[in-house]
């Protein structure tokens, strides 16, 4: 199967007190589930680290770049954590590499949420301000 055809992502997710888990899943487009009509994701590596600096994650990528040598331009995903951004970019020079939509979906209700309570707080003091 071709690497290419399924879309491979890399998470930190958990934060265990003072270690970080960082996930590797893809989701295999080859595959479909007749249930729900999804492609289904799996697990690959997991690395558990303290630190979240570049020099970190890239470690980690030099091991994982190893498992593309037969894919040259692979495309990647991850949050926005820029550390491991630059270490993917590092360690994959020629990979196309996306932010996933869950978490700019997420980053952009958080956005929405702070204005709101901001506009909210602002209008509360103007009211209070006017009415003393």
């Amino acid at each position: 199967m071709d690497r290419m055809a399924s879309g491979v992502s890399f998470d930190k997710t958990f934060n265990l007190t003072d270690l970080h888990v960082t996930a590797k899943v893809y989701k295999n487009v080859a595959l479909l589930n007749s249930r729900t009509m999804e492609h289904p994701g799996f697990f690959g590596a997991f690395f558990l680290h303290g630190n979240l600096d570049f020099r970190v994650f890239a470690q980690f990528f030099h091991h994982i770049v190893l498992e593309f040598a037969d894919s040259p331009n692979p495309v990647l995903d991850s949050d926005e954590e820029k550390a491991m951004r630059n270490a993917m970019a590092f360690a994959f020079p020629d990979a196309g590499i996306l932010t996933c939509i869950r978490h700019l979906r997420a980053t952009v209700l958080n956005i929405l949420q702070i204005r709101s309570v901001y506009h909210m707080l602002q209008n509360e003091t103007s009211v209070y301000n006017f009415w003393g």
